[in-house]
């Protein structure tokens, strides 16, 4: 989402202007962020020769598919070439099938992306060869098309809420001084990057050591205003969560989660009530079972996570390997001696755990600059 698309092989041949189109059609997809998920982030141009007659994106969960926004839009594209981001889908859902409205409107040629990994919504690509509409996708690997609409593609396999972790540190590796005092370490730019993350993302996730130094509103505040705002999920498992605490004090979207042991969960729950929901969550190790948690999550409806540390939780979630893709905003200040560690080693002398050293993981965008800090995103491999 925030580099050029990598549009590989596949079946058939892109001329270069054909790789244009797909690519602006995939980019113009983007601006859906946070506004159309569970649903995937679509785009579509409608192109005849040279001409570009129109484009669209899935701009609203449950409303119009880029295609047939793209082509109801136009009186006549007979003769003309659809490029999609994503495969057309041949499934009546809250919307009519896709591949319906391409055939009654003329298009001679589609050109697609990346696969539909729906079950119920594939079949789209058939569906259109069999009534002369000549199809060239898809083009390239699943893991560049799981980067673009990385949620959407694992819930389609089933596999529970999808995961990402965000920290912001140093470049001597740490994300606070000694003792855990709040500071700013990356500029505003970095800030507003992150608040556009929020957005498209149906929770966010943080330990007890960040909710206490910082009682952050966990809230999205930028540009991007998300459909259904993110729900806090704060980790309590010693029960010292008050209804003093922003997060909890939000006036709009769902209410907040706080997660604590069963023991503790009756009396916070109690001392909550009105602005919180609690969840009991059994202990694993020193801290929560947290693939536990991510299941309560998951049957809560929520799909995908934005953790945003701290260091001991983003330890945990990378040795869990719970954690699908990595933003490390790297700002260019040297913390020192002291200074809390994005990964903490937990005992003296012990080398770095094998989840820290991310062995096949993948950089699946270059990486971008916000003012002066450096944002890197990894994917976990399969």
């Amino acid at each position: 989402m925030i580099a050029s698309p990598r549009i590989g092989s596949g079946n058939g041949r892109l001329s270069g202007a054909d790789r244009r189109f797909l690519a602006r059609a995939i980019e113009r997809g983007r601006r859906g962020w946070g506004r159309v998920h569970p649903n995937p982030m679509v785009g579509a141009l409608v192109v005849r020769g040279e001409e570009v007659l129109g484009e669209a994106f899935h701009a609203e969960y449950g409303g119009p598919h880029a295609e047939v926004s793209a082509l109801s839009a136009l009186d006549d594209v007979r003769g003309a070439t659809l490029y999609c981001s994503l495969e057309p889908c041949n499934h009546r859902g809250k919307t009519a099938p896709c591949t319906e409205a391409i055939l009654a409107s003329g298009i001679t040629r589609v050109v697609f992306w990346a696969a539909e990994p729906g079950v119920e919504q594939s079949g789209g690509a058939e569906r259109l060869r069999s009534r002369g509409v000549v199809v060239d996708g898809p083009f390239g690997k699943p893991s560049e098309w799981a980067a673009e609409n990385p949620a959407f593609f694992r819930n389609a396999s089933g596999r529970g809420p999808y995961v990402a972790l965000k920290l912001a540190v140093s470049v001597d590796g740490r994300i606070a001084p000694a003792g855990g005092k709040r500071v700013w370490l990356t500029g505003e730019e970095s800030r507003r990057e992150v608040h556009r993350l929020r957005a498209g993302f149906d929770a966010i996730l943080v330990g007890r050591r960040t909710w206490e130094a910082d009682d952050p509103m966990l809230t999205a505040r930028g540009v991007v205003v998300p459909r259904v705002p993110p729900v806090a999920v704060l980790l309590d498992r010693r029960g010292r969560a008050s209804i003093g605490l922003r997060a909890l004090r939000r006036r709009s979207g769902p209410r907040s989660i706080v997660a604590t042991t069963p023991v503790g969960a009756g009396p916070l729950a109690r001392r909550l009530s009105g602005c919180a929901d609690v969840v009991a969550v059994p202990v694993q190790g020193k801290g929560l079972d947290l693939a536990f948690l991510m299941e309560v999550l998951e049957a809560r409806g929520v799909s995908s996570v934005l953790c945003e540390g701290g260091g001991v939780l983003a330890a945990s979630l990378l040795r869990e390997e719970l954690v699908d893709r990595l933003y490390l905003f790297v700002a260019p200040v040297v913390v020192g001696e002291g200074g809390v560690p994005a990964f903490p080693i937990t005992q003296p002398g012990e080398c770095a755990p094998e989840a820290f050293r991310f062995r096949g993981w993948k950089s699946v965008v270059d990486p971008s600059r916000f003012g002066n800090d450096t944002l890197i995103v990894l994917d976990r491999g399969d």
